[in-house]
């Protein structure tokens, strides 16, 4: 599969590129800069001699790719997302952002007028089919090398085709085991989680993520 990844050369995006170049799928790292874009994606690639990953702008990338996964900043959404809209439109489209900002060094979860970065994604991208996942897999795990992440995603959607698809991908990922979080409104409840991993994380000196027990 041809996965973009939008604003793709962060280190949220490179992680996820490479994970998904491990997995055997065609990674598309996109960014406003075809530059930055190809620089990221040689990055990328070096970790994964005989993977497919390339870079280009990100509408290129969103046309081309059969998925598409958001790894925009959310203070970038607004700006960025609107000019995506036909591109992504009738395709998945994987939000993994998650309205923080840091105070002081501490991260404070904001208010979405949505309600959660996945809910604003859709109303950005509204003939897109909008899935929240994968934003409590930190980019120091994801980058940590080919090994198990021993972790749960948990995927949220109102299209059900969609997020068996996303869960699918999910677990295609080594040592990932997808959970299903319910409707698109629940995005907000799991991205909230990040806030408190962040915090968890930077008092232990770890890598802690998600395991959903009893399931």
């Amino acid at each position: 599969m041809k996965i973009a990844l939008i604003g793709g050369t962060g280190p949220e995006g490179k992680g996820l590129a490479y994970r998904f170049a491990l997995a055997g799928h065609e990674a598309l790292i996109g960014s406003r800069s075809r530059e930055r874009a190809a620089e990221a994606a040689r990055e990328v690639a070096a970790h994964v001699p005989n993977g497919a990953v390339r870079g280009d702008e990100n509408a290129g990338a969103a046309r081309e790719a059969e998925l598409i996964v958001l790894t925009v900043p959310y203070a970038a959404q607004a700006a960025t997302l609107p000019a995506l809209r036909d591109a992504v439109a009738g395709k998945v489209v994987v939000s993994t952002g998650v309205p923080l900002s840091f105070e002081g060094g501490r991260p404070a979860l904001l208010s979405a007028p949505e309600g959660s970065a996945a809910e604003q994604a859709q109303a950005l991208l509204p003939d897109g089919r909008v899935v929240g996942a994968f934003q409590n897999l930190g980019a120091a795990k994801l980058w940590e090398g080919d090994v198990s992440l021993d972790q749960d995603v948990i995927v949220c959607a109102g299209d059900a085709e969609a997020k068996r698809d996303v869960m699918a991908l999910a677990e295609q990922l080594r040592g990932v085991r997808a959970v299903d979080g319910g409707p698109l409104v629940s995005s907000r409840y799991v991205e909230g989680i990040t806030a408190l991993l962040v915090n968890i994380n930077r008092r232990y000196k770890t890598l802690a993520g998600v395991r959903i027990v009893g399931v």
